[in-house]
């Protein structure tokens, strides 16, 4: 599937973006095409063509187009590829700068949008898997985690979820941090993904246990193991959802924190725990559950983006 779309103001230039072949697969070359149609009832002065490949935050061709007149008519091909290792949507992107009397400045931009089906494809190291639900499923893409999960709910003594790793990852001091991008495969609102910590991710029991995921509908949930047993005995946060969003949380000792945002950049602080039997380095990892109390089959996928664990 592939999407063309177009933005300008009310009186900005026509642009769009074409590329052949129409729906290109990963590393596949590709010929995009942008066409600028100054279509405006006055002309643009010193127009800048900035053509992006997907992925990328610069230009891979920066073409000065100088003054155009009513009606002019420009076309830039660029030759560039797919990603070898991608899914999701992936944007080929033109974006135009120009001044419209001397005096102040205007864009427009436009992108042909590919949607890559997400596949389950595994994981590399140093990342490894783990699940307490039979039907998980993992997949890798670039800077992107992906799990498919059933499952039921991660409190209330049956945490059943499917997750990915890095062992031992949480020194002493540290933040654990991912952008979670995208939860479907259910209508369940309870459903969730996010980070988990513990002493040991494949049994919580030795301790360490804590959970932040992002839910379905129901907003952030910051989860506990109080007493050591492997259980999620303490709750808080709430709210509504955002997806995309960043969920962050910072170890201090036995002390956890949880973090949240919707831009990466104004932090919200949602909780914070005593988790006694935190002990030396911890795993790291993003989680999934379709919570399935309530919608038995069902299986979520969710998609993460930029895990990290650094030291603080």
């Amino acid at each position: 599937m592939n999407r063309v779309s177009t933005r300008t103001d009310t009186l900005g230039p026509t642009l769009t973006v074409t590329t052949e072949p129409a729906e290109p697969a990963g590393g596949d070359t590709v010929t995009a095409t942008a066409v600028l149609v100054n279509d405006c009832p006055f002309p643009l002065r010193g127009a800048v063509l900035y053509l992006v490949d997907p992925g990328a935050t610069t230009a891979a061709r920066t073409v000065p187009l100088g003054d155009l007149r009513r009606g002019a008519k420009v076309t830039r091909r660029w030759r560039t590829s797919m990603p070898a290792d991608v899914a999701g949507d992936v944007a080929f992107t033109a974006h135009v700068l120009f001044d419209v009397d001397g005096r102040s400045a205007d864009c427009a931009r436009a992108a042909k949008t590919v949607s890559v089906p997400y596949e389950p494809n595994g994981v590399r190291d140093p990342y490894k898997t783990f699940a307490t639900t039979d039907d998980a499923r993992f997949g890798q893409y670039g800077s992107q985690l992906v799990i498919w999960a059933g499952g039921g709910d991660l409190s209330g003594g049956r945490d059943e979820k499917g997750g990915i790793l890095l062992p031992g990852s949480v020194a002493a001091s540290s933040v654990v941090q991912v952008k979670t991008i995208g939860l479907t495969g259910s209508d369940n609102p309870s459903a969730k993904y996010g980070i988990a910590v513990a002493n040991d991710l494949t049994a919580p029991e030795r301790g360490g246990y804590a959970v932040f995921t992002m839910s379905k509908s129901y907003g952030v949930e910051f989860m506990t193991d109080s007493d050591g047993d492997g259980r999620l005995d303490t709750w808080g946060g709430g709210g509504g959802s955002t997806h995309p969003a960043w969920l962050r949380l910072v170890r201090s000792g036995t002390t956890y924190t949880a973090y949240s945002t919707t831009n990466g950049l104004a932090w919200n602080e949602i909780a914070s725990a005593t988790v006694p039997s935190a002990s030396g380095a911890l795993d790291a990892g993003v989680v999934a559950s379709a919570v399935n109390l309530n919608h038995p089959g069902t299986t979520v996928r969710a998609v993460f983006d930029h895990f990290t664990v650094e030291e603080s």
